[in-house]
């Protein structure tokens, strides 16, 4: 259901089996204490799918922040979500997404096949260590990004 709160990123959720499948920052909010809410899980799943929740090789979500296995309709897990929120923080570095295109097929074709260019490289002032740790969750392999919200979240304190 739209409008249901999680905890802080996507920890919550996934710690409960649920992917949002539509991280991007018109659904997030930052609360007057500082912390972050992801807040429409309207497109959520269950990660252990069930069935009727949706059917093998629907795509759902907003392609500038999905994941290339989202995209191409493959069995999608919390990594997916990851990949959204290094888009999400890509952007709020850089005032960008990481590939965008005009032509929704030319977008899609990009997302699979081409790396965005580094935080760092786009602005010298941006710490190297923050762009690399953007650029893991933003890794074309699910098994090369950081592997739970928490492992992030725990990354980005690290640097912070």
């Amino acid at each position: 259901q739209g409008g249901k709160e999680s905890g802080p990123l996507v920890e919550v959720p996934h710690e409960q089996g649920v992917i949002n499948r539509d991280i991007k920052p018109q659904n997030m909010v930052v609360e007057p204490d500082g912390v972050l809410k992801v807040m429409d899980f309207g497109m959520a799943r269950l990660a252990k799918r069930q069935s009727g929740v949706t059917q093998a090789g629907m795509v759902v979500g907003t392609p500038e922040y999905m994941a290339p296995e989202q995209l191409m309709g493959d069995e999608i897990d919390a990594r997916a979500d990851i990949y959204s929120a290094g888009c999400v923080i890509y952007e709020c570095l850089v005032g960008k997404p990481p590939l965008t295109e005009d032509k929704q097929y030319t977008l899609i074709a990009k997302l699979i096949e081409e790396t965005a260019t580094s935080p760092h490289e786009l602005n010298a002032e941006i710490p190297q260590a923050l762009s690399d740790l953007v650029m893991r969750t933003l890794a074309k392999k699910a098994a090369d990004r950081t592997q739970t919200a928490t492992e992030l979240h725990d990354l980005l304190a690290a640097i912070g």
